[in-house]
């Protein structure tokens, strides 16, 4: 098992591999399929609790009980999808990665052996985190710690990789009591 540090690579010395990550707290988990240009297809390349499986994706809800994983299928990821990144962010709303250090876990998918792990380093107000890619040169598959924090949430992320992100309707206003005569 290697233990990586932000930047660091590794081979995937197998086509599947699952990523779950873990913390003192409830995660959301998420995949997204990018390609060359460092952006999705379209919306259904975003992988996680409302969409669970994309094309050579899955998401895996942990219950609350175990971690949330993302598993990808290198040999089934479509062509000119070049990066898969893996993302974190706490469920509570508001909640920050102060003083929470969340660990990634690669697993080779087919026996569950772990091949690394990458807990990121000096986290603060992020609300959401690109933890790990996992992603591909020169035709093989390797993966990447990452770390790269959001103070603007899941939805930063998103709209950084190109996914729309629905603003939430606004409250709608009273109107105005009528006027006596």
């Amino acid at each position: 098992m290697t233990a990586m540090t932000p930047g660091s690579n590794i081979p995937l010395p197998t086509a599947r591999v699952t990523v779950d990550v873990t913390a003192p707290v409830r995660l959301d988990v998420s995949g997204l399929l990018l390609t060359a240009d460092g952006k999705v297809r379209s919306d259904d390349d975003f992988i996680f609790y409302n969409q669970p499986a994309g094309p050579g994706v899955t998401y895996r809800s942990g219950g609350g009980t175990t971690p949330d994983a993302i598993t990808v299928d290198t040999a089934s990821v479509p062509p000119g999808i070049e990066k898969i990144v893996v993302t974190a962010s706490p469920d509570a709303a508001g909640q920050t990665f102060q003083g929470i250090e969340p660990t990634a876990t690669l697993r080779n998918a087919d026996d569950n052996a772990v091949l690394a792990t990458f807990t990121p380093p000096r986290l603060g107000d992020e609300t959401a985190l690109v933890i790990v890619e996992i992603y591909l040169r020169n035709g093989a598959w390797k993966a990447r710690a990452v770390g790269q924090g959001y103070a603007n949430g899941l939805a930063g992320i998103a709209t950084d990789f190109g996914v729309t992100v629905e603003e939430p309707a606004a409250p709608a206003q009273p109107a105005p009591a009528p006027q006596a005569p």
